[in-house]
C-alpha cells in the first residue's frame, strides 16, 4: 500500500519503520514542509519519502493522523477535499502522558471530533490505545501473540482496509465497534484505553466483552 501519514513525531516515526519494515511506501508530510523531512526519510530507506499535506494524502490508500491533538485541525485542513480517504486516527486528547495532560473536550467523543475536521473523509479509530514503545515492540517482524490492536469505526470496507494493515505489520485488528461505542471504548475517558503492554486478540476480544456488559 501507499501510506500517507501526517505528523512526523514519535507516533508517525514509529509507524512509518513498522510499514516500511512490512514493504509499504510512506509520505510523511508535517507542517515544516518536505523539506524538513530529508534526513528523517533517509534513515528509513527508498520506501519512505516526504510531501505536503495534500501531496501525502494524494493518490495514497490510506491516510494516518499521528499529529498532536492541538495541531490536528490545522493539519488537516490544508486538504480541501477529504471525501472518501480513508483516514486513521490515531489521536488522543492530551498535550502530555499523565492525568494533567488530558484535554477537556466534555462529552464528546474524540475521533468524532476529528471527523469533524475531516468532512467526507471514512474515520478508522486505531492505535491509540497502547504507548509507542509498547506498541512497536509487540509488533513488526519480531510480533508474538500480545498484537491485538483495538479498532473503530462506522465503514465496514474502510475497517477492513485498516485490519489488513494492520495484520501487515504483524498485528491483529479488533473491531470494538462504531465511531460512537468503539470510540468512546478506545478514548482517553474509555475503559480500553491507556493499556500499559499489548494484549493476545483472544483477551483484548474477553476485555472488551467484559466492558462491554458492564456498560449496558
Amino acid at each position: 500500500m501507499r501510506i500517507g501519514i501526517i505528523g512526523a513525531g514519535r507516533m508517525g516515526q514509529a509507524l512509518t519503520g513498522l510499514l516500511v519494515e512490512a514493504g509499504h511506501d510512506v509520505v510523511l508530510a508535517n507542517s515544516r514542509g518536505p523539506e524538513s523531512l530529508a534526513a528523517l526519510t533517509a534513515q528509513f530507506g527508498d520506501h519512505a519519502s516526504a510531501a505536503d499535506v495534500p501531496g501525502a494524502v494524494k493518490g495514497s490508500d490510506l491516510v494516518i493522523l499521528a499529529t498532536p491533538w492541538g495541531r490536528t485541525a490545522e493539519a488537516v485542513s490544508a486538504v480541501e477535499d477529504w471525501s472518501g480517504v480513508v483516514v486513521v486516527d490515531t489521536t488522543n486528547n492530551r498535550s502530555k502522558p499523565g492525568p494533567d495532560g488530558l484535554i477537556d473536550i466534555g462529552d464528546r467523543i474524540s475521533s468524532q471530533v476529528v471527523a469533524e475536521f475531516v468532512p467526507g473523509a471514512r474515520l478508522v479509530k486505531a492505535f491509540n490505545t497502547t504507548p509507542i514503545p509498547f506498541l512497536v515492540k509487540g509488533l513488526g517482524a519480531a510480533a508474538g501473540e500480545d498484537n491485538a490492536v483495538y479498532m473503530a469505526g462506522d465503514d465496514s470496507d474502510a475497517k477492513a482496509l485498516v485490519g489488513a494493515l494492520i495484520a501487515s505489520v504483524g498485528g491483529e485488528a479488533v473491531d470494538t465497534g462504531d465511531l460512537h461505542t468503539g470510540g468512546w471504548l478506545q478514548g482517553m475517558s474509555g475503559p480500553l484505553a491507556g493499556t500499559l503492554e499489548m494484549l493476545t486478540p483472544t483477551d483484548a476480544r474477553a476485555r472488551l466483552a467484559k466492558v462491554l456488559d458492564q456498560v449496558r
